[in-house]
């Protein structure tokens, strides 16, 4: 694996085990996460800079008791990694979730300066209550 891709997979491995000060490392200071573009599910909007998205990943505890994003692939291209992965977890309201979703981070010397997410916002809402 290139530099890139295991910035990315070492900050997916923190991000399930807890590991803030790893993810953390995996952000520019001007990251920007661009989400599906969907009110009412986690990460689903624009953030714009480290802190931002930092708080916004931590915000997902708010509606899960249990949430991991595990990567089933990843494919590099220059400075870009595409994630194929999925999302599991259980809601603070019982509902059990697995839903495809897929990540692309722009990459410059082992750091992300951007992120795009696609995932299901359908049945994020509905496993939400929303």
């Amino acid at each position: 694996m290139s530099e890139n891709t295991d910035a990315v997979k070492r900050a997916y491995d923190a991000f399930n085990s807890g590991d803030a000060d790893t993810v953390a490392a995996l952000y520019e200071d001007g990251v920007r996460w661009e989400g599906p573009n969907t009110e009412g599910i986690p990460m689903g909007s624009v953030y714009e800079g480290k802190d931002a998205v930092l708080q916004a990943l931590g915000a997902i505890g708010e509606d899960f008791e249990e949430f991991r994003a595990v990567p089933d692939e990843m494919v590099e291209q220059g400075g870009t990694v595409v994630v194929l992965s999925h999302l599991e977890g259980r809601t603070k309201s019982g509902n059990e979730i697995k839903l495809p979703s897929v990540e692309v981070y722009r990459m410059r010397d082992g750091k992300a300066n951007r992120v795009q997410t696609l995932t299901d916002t359908a049945e994020m809402k509905r496993a939400l209550g929303r």
